[in-house]
C-alpha cells in the first residue's frame, strides 16, 4: 500500500466547506488577500463588502473610482485568479458606499520633525504672537 502524506491545508478546506456552506471563509481569504491584489492606492478606496455566488461586491469610495475599476476588472480579476485559484470569482460588481474600515496603522503619517525654529520675533499684540508662533509650528511639520 503506498500513501502518500496528505497536506493540512487540503483537510482543513474540505472540513471549512462542509462547516463553511455560505462561504464566509472564502469571503475572508478575499478580504485579506485584496489590498495585494489591487494594490495599496486602489485598497485604500475600496473594500470588499460580499461574495455572491461568483460575484464578489466591492464597495468603493467614489464614483470616479468605480469607473477607473470597471476598466481594470480583467486585470484585477486575473490577479486574483493568481493569488487565489481555488476561489471562484468570476465577477466584480463596484457599488458607490462610505467604507467601514478604519485606517491600518501603516498609513498614518509618521510625526514629522520639526524644522530649525524661528526665533527672537516679538510683536506687541499677544493674539497676533500667539497666531504668529502657530502658524510657525505648523510650518516646521509641512511637508518638505
Amino acid at each position: 500500500m503506498n500513501t502518500r502524506p496528505e497536506r493540512i491545508s487540503e483537510s482543513l478546506e474540505a472540513l471549512l466547506r462542509r462547516l463553511d456552506p455560505g462561504g464566509t471563509w472564502i469571503l475572508f481569504r478575499l478580504v485579506k488577500a485584496w489590498p495585494e491584489i489591487v494594490g495599496e492606492a486602489i485598497a485604500r478606496r475600496t473594500e470588499v463588502v460580499a461574495l455572491k455566488g461568483q460575484t464578489a461586491v466591492i464597495k468603493v469610495s467614489s464614483a470616479l473610482w468605480i469607473q477607473e475599476l470597471g476598466a481594470l476588472k480583467g486585470s484585477i480579476l486575473q490577479k486574483l485568479k493568481e493569488k487565489l485559484p481555488d476561489v471562484a470569482v468570476s465577477d466584480l460588481h463596484f457599488v458607490y458606499g462610505r467604507l467601514k474600515r478604519k485606517p491600518s496603522r501603516l498609513q498614518r503619517m509618521p510625526p514629522r520633525e520639526l524644522r530649525v525654529a524661528i526665533t527672537g520675533i516679538e510683536l506687541k499684540d499677544p493674539q497676533l504672537q500667539q497666531a504668529f508662533d502657530r502658524l510657525i509650528e505648523r510650518w516646521g511639520r509641512a511637508p518638505r
